[in-house]
């Protein structure tokens, strides 16, 4: 494991940030303000936690110049606190390292392109003709299906399943448990009332950057792909449908469920617990709070609500919401009028 040590004042050139107090200082581990020592960067995005801040021992603290007057101690000052946080963090993430070794129980086909600077762990089972770019890590008892080819820097964890020809972009994430590339859920009923099977036959694409949570599932296309763009990032328990296409730099929060042949656009936000019905189209720079139900195409960008009622604006949503909890005292009043002007 490599040990990252910078100085605050390199930190500040590098982000291009204000710095306060001494750009000599030492930064050595990232933490919260509460664990922080005089080693620590750490950092202040929510103004309930400056009772925190006035105690913290780290070295330097990543805040904005409002807050500036709260701190105890050295900072690198910025409008965006937890984004410039989040980017210095990663120089000093580890987790993620390995040897670029093959465990002597991992089962390769020899057709496979396994790059020199790979790291694959036990049990670990590659088909054959797949093509791992360079300083891609596999975990444990991970599967990769024939024909499949994964990009550089690429993580994948114990025990996740990469169907046949499916195709991943460079320096991808993808968490235990998943799955990519089952059938989707496509039958057909009959006169009998018996469900026949359409055939599965397409693949999955997933482009660079992005990011998979556990027990998330993406299920390949029936003829055509299913397709997650560039820097999507996807929570953990998310079931992707067939032919379900994902614009680039969207996020999905966990448990939400995307059904066969939607078409969600770019920069999307989508909340939790989220079910989107199929074949339908939901515009870029859409945001979906948390358990909205979308049952027809959103064409313009905008936050959307939606459960009780059909899906709409999320401001008419919160107005519709408060009238609802008022609708047996409206009843009630609605009646006492009407009986009024009846007499």
């Amino acid at each position: 494991m490599s040990e990252t040590v910078i100085t605050l004042g390199q930190l500040a050139s590098q982000y291009d940030c204000k710095i306060h107090g001494d750009s000599s200082v030492i930064i050595a581990n990232v933490t919260t303000l509460s664990s922080a020592t005089s080693s620590s960067l750490t950092f202040l995005a929510n103004s309930k936690y400056k009772s925190v801040l006035r105690e913290t021992k780290a070295a330097a603290v990543v805040l904005t110049q409002n807050d500036l007057k709260f701190c105890p101690t050295n900072a690198l000052v910025t409008n965006e606190p937890y984004l410039l946080f989040a980017q210095i963090a990663s120089h000093f993430d580890t987790t993620k390292e390995f040897d670029p070794e093959i465990h002597t129980s991992a089962t390769i086909h020899p057709s496979s392109q396994i790059s020199s600077t790979c790291g694959i762990e036990s049990g670990v089972v590659i088909a054959k003709n797949v093509v791992l770019g360079k300083h891609v890590f596999v975990g444990a008892n991970t599967v990769i299906g024939q024909d499949t080819k994964v990009g550089q820097s690429s993580w994948i964890s114990s025990g996740v399943v990469i169907g046949a020809k499916t195709k991943i972009g460079s320096r991808a994430i993808i968490h235990s448990g998943v799955v990519i590339g089952a059938d989707g859920f496509g039958f057909s009923e009959n006169k009998d009332s018996e469900w026949v099977k359409i055939p599965q036959m397409g693949c999955v694409n997933i482009g660079n950057d992005v990011e998979i949570g556990a027990n998330t599932t993406i299920d390949k296309g029936t003829f055509a792909n299913t397709i997650i763009g560039n820097g999507v990032k996807l929570d953990n328990l998310i079931q992707i449908g067939h032919n379900v296409i994902i614009g680039d730099h969207t996020a999905i929060v966990a448990q939400t469920g995307i059904a066969g042949s939607a078409t969600i656009g770019k920069r999307c936000k989508i909340g939790g617990q989220v079910g989107i019905v199929g074949h339908l189209k939901i515009a870029d720079d859409t945001t979906l709070t948390a358990r909205t139900s979308v049952t027809k195409d959103i064409k313009d960008p905008g936050v959307y609500s939606g459960n009780l009622f059909s899906t709409q604006k999320a401001t008419e949503w919160q107005k519709n919401a408060a009238s609802f909890k008022k609708l047996n005292k409206l009843q009630k009043l609605v009646k006492a009028i009407s009986k009024k002007i009846g007499d």
